[in-house]
């Protein structure tokens, strides 16, 4: 090949590689704002998965959190009913133990036989212990203030001194309660002071 010829050919080479050059120039600026276009594209897309992950993630802790709050509900509701129906039991046996305590009463006053006596008092302190067993407490005795929510005053009576009035003056017969709910109120007397005559 000649000289000429070999000129000839790199020529339309360079020219070829030229344009090659200047047409890659004109597209890397395109591609250059397709490539930041989709890279907008992803980051508003990672934005809003975040931003769903998050609320789902919240959804998730506060369903959590109300099923923990129902548990702890439900647990209260279960304990207080067996509560309740521990109650309504018990409070079948709270006449025939009252009716014990007043026969023990009357037995104290009448000189009777002292192993009687004994039988029919450990008979009310097995009442008494079975009651506890079940979460019974008793309440009710001679010198607490009155309260309506635990008391049931069947009448008042004069008392001689002010420190005694609105306080119980005598147990008709003894309350209880389970926790802090009265199953039954103390039957009580109360006392009532009125001030002589002369002090008013």
């Amino acid at each position: 090949m000649s000289d000429d010829q070999n000129q000839e050919e790199q020529a339309p080479v360079e020219d070829a590689e030229a344009g090659q050059d200047s047409g890659y120039d004109d597209g890397g600026a395109g591609v250059e704002v397709l490539v930041d276009a989709r890279v907008e594209e992803l980051e508003r897309q990672l934005n809003d998965t975040t931003a769903r992950l998050r609320a789902v993630s919240g959804a998730y802790k506060n369903a959590q959190e109300e099923m923990a709050a129902y548990k702890t509900r439900l647990e209260r509701q279960t304990a207080l009913k067996e509560e309740i129906q521990r109650g309504e039991v018990v409070s079948r046996l709270f006449e025939p133990l009252e009716n014990l305590r007043r026969t023990l009463s009357a037995m104290q006053r009448a000189e009777i036989d002292p192993t009687l006596l004994q039988g029919l008092e450990l008979v009310q302190r097995a009442f008494l212990e079975g009651f506890q067993g079940l979460g019974l407490q008793e309440f009710g005795a001679v010198g607490d203030a009155f309260n309506p929510d635990q008391h049931e005053a069947l009448t008042t009576m004069p008392v001689a001194e002010e420190r005694l009035d609105g306080r119980v003056a005598q147990v008709f017969s003894a309350g209880f309660r389970v926790g802090t709910r009265v199953i039954r109120p103390a039957r009580v007397i109360v006392g009532q002071y009125t001030a002589p005559a002369g002090e008013a």
